[in-house]
C-alpha cells in the first residue's frame, strides 16, 4: 500500500466517496449503506454551511471518510457551540492501522482550537474499534461517555388508541411562536437539548424538502399546544440500502407477509432496495407526556399498511421519552456517546448531573 494523505474534502471528490460508503455497510439485524446520493453533503450544509468532511487518500483513491456537523444546544442550561463526529468509515485494508487516528486527531484537533465548546461521537454499542478514541490515546482528549443511545424501530402494526383528550392536528405558521416556546422550556429538563429558537423553526422549514409544517403533528388541549413531533423522511437527502437481513428481521418479514392477509401491516424489508422509514424528531411536551404518547400512538396508526416499514425513534437510553412508545411494537439498536473538551474539568459537573440528554441525531448525520 502507498503513502495515505489526509485532507479536507472536496466537492471533486463526490464519486469517490460514494464509492466509499457502499464499501463501507453497517452491520447490525438489518445490515446497509448509507446512499447519499447525488452529493455526499447535500444535507450537511443545508442544515449547517460550516460542515466539512476530511479525507483520507490513497493516491487519488479516497479509502476514509469523517465529517463534521455543528449544531447549537444547551449544556446544563447554558447555550453552547457543539461540533458532531460522523460519518466515519474507512475501507477494510486500512482498519487495523492508525489512519483512523489521523483523521479524527486532525477534525478534534480543528475543532477545539477555540471554534467549539465541545466535540460529541456517537459510535455502535461495543463496537470496540470506534471506542478507542475515546481513551485519551493519540493526543486526542479523553472522552466524557455521556450515556448510552437507543434506537427504537417501531413497526407499525398494532392500532394504538388515540387518548381522546387531545385534539391531533397538523401546525400552522401562527403556532410556531408557541412551538419555539414549548421547545425552550421541554429542553430545560435535559442535561444537553438541542436547541429550536423560532427563527431556527423557520429556517428548517424553509430549507428542507419533506420538511414543511404538514409533516408535523401537535396536540392540543383546550387550544393550547401540550405536545409536538416531526415525522422526517430523509429519502431527499441519503437512504439505506439494504444489504442483509438477520434471522430477526427474516422472521419478522415471514409474519408481515402472513398477517397482510387480514390486517393491515407496514411494508416488508427487501434486500437490495432502501430502507423505507421515517424518524420521530423534534419532539416536545409541557410536562404532559401522555399528549405526547398520544401523537407516537397517530403516528404509529397512520403507518399501518403503508409503504414505510419502520418509524424510527433515536434518543438516550434513559430518556423518559420511551416511556411514550412502550407500548408499540419495534426492535431496537443501541449506540454509545461520548463527549469531548480540551478542559476536562468540564467534565465534572456533567457526571454530576443525573438528567438525560436530548439530541435530535436524525437531523444531524
Amino acid at each position: 500500500m502507498s503513502k495515505v494523505t489526509i485532507r479536507m474534502a472536496e466537492e471533486s471528490d463526490n464519486e469517490s466517496i460514494l464509492a466509499l460508503a457502499e464499501r463501507c455497510p453497517q452491520e447490525g439485524m438489518i445490515s446497509f449503506w448509507v446512499n447519499r446520493s447525488p452529493r455526499f453533503n447535500t444535507l450537511h450544509r443545508l442544515l449547517n454551511p460550516d460542515s466539512f468532511h476530511y479525507v483520507a487518500c490513497e493516491g487519488s483513491r479516497v479509502i476514509g471518510l469523517v465529517g463534521v456537523m455543528y449544531f447549537d444546544a444547551l449544556m446544563l442550561g447554558k447555550p453552547s457551540r457543539i461540533a458532531y463526529i460522523m460519518d466515519l468509515r474507512l475501507d477494510t485494508a486500512w482498519r487495523s492501522g492508525t489512519t483512523a487516528f489521523k483523521m479524527i486527531k486532525g477534525a478534534t484537533d480543528y475543532l477545539l482550537d477555540g471554534k467549539v465548546d465541545y466535540v460529541i461521537g456517537n459510535f455502535l454499542k461495543d463496537n470496540k474499534r470506534p471506542t478507542v478514541f475515546a481513551s485519551g490515546r493519540a493526543g486526542i482528549p479523553k472522552g466524557f461517555h455521556m450515556g448510552d443511545n437507543r434506537i427504537f424501530n417501531i413497526i407499525p402494526m398494532r392500532l394504538r388508541p388515540v387518548d381522546p383528550r387531545f385534539q391531533i392536528s397538523t401546525p400552522t405558521e401562527s403556532d410556531l411562536s408557541e412551538l419555539a416556546t414549548l421547545y425552550k422550556n421541554y429542553a430545560s429538563q435535559y442535561r444537553m437539548a438541542t436547541m429550536y429558537t423560532e427563527e431556527r423553526l423557520r429556517y428548517l422549514l424553509e430549507t428542507l424538502q419533506g420538511f414543511g409544517l404538514e409533516h408535523f403533528l401537535v396536540a392540543r388541549e383546550n387550544g393550547i399546544i401540550r405536545a409536538v413531533t416531526a415525522m422526517w423522511d430523509e429519502h431527499y437527502y441519503k437512504s439505506y440500502q439494504v444489504t442483509r437481513l438477520n434471522t430477526k428481521i427474516k422472521l419478522v418479514n415471514r409474519a408481515l407477509k402472513a398477517l397482510s392477509l387480514f390486517t393491515k401491516v407496514p411494508a416488508a424489508v427487501k434486500v437490495n432496495q432502501p430502507l423505507r422509514q421515517r424518524s420521530l424528531v423534534m419532539y416536545a411536551h409541557d410536562d404532559r407526556p401522555e399528549a405526547l404518547t398520544a401523537l407516537f400512538n397517530e403516528v404509529n396508526n397512520r403507518h399501518r399498511g403503508s409503504d414505510y416499514t419502520l418509524i424510527t425513534l433515536y434518543a438516550q437510553e434513559r430518556d423518559p421519552v420511551f416511556e411514550c412508545v412502550q407500548n408499540l411494537m419495534g426492535v431496537d439498536v443501541r449506540s454509545e456517546m461520548y463527549l469531548f473538551c480540551e478542559d476536562t474539568s468540564k467534565y465534572e459537573p456533567l457526571s454530576d448531573s443525573n438528567l438525560p440528554d436530548q439530541l435530535d441525531i436524525s437531523l444531524i448525520v
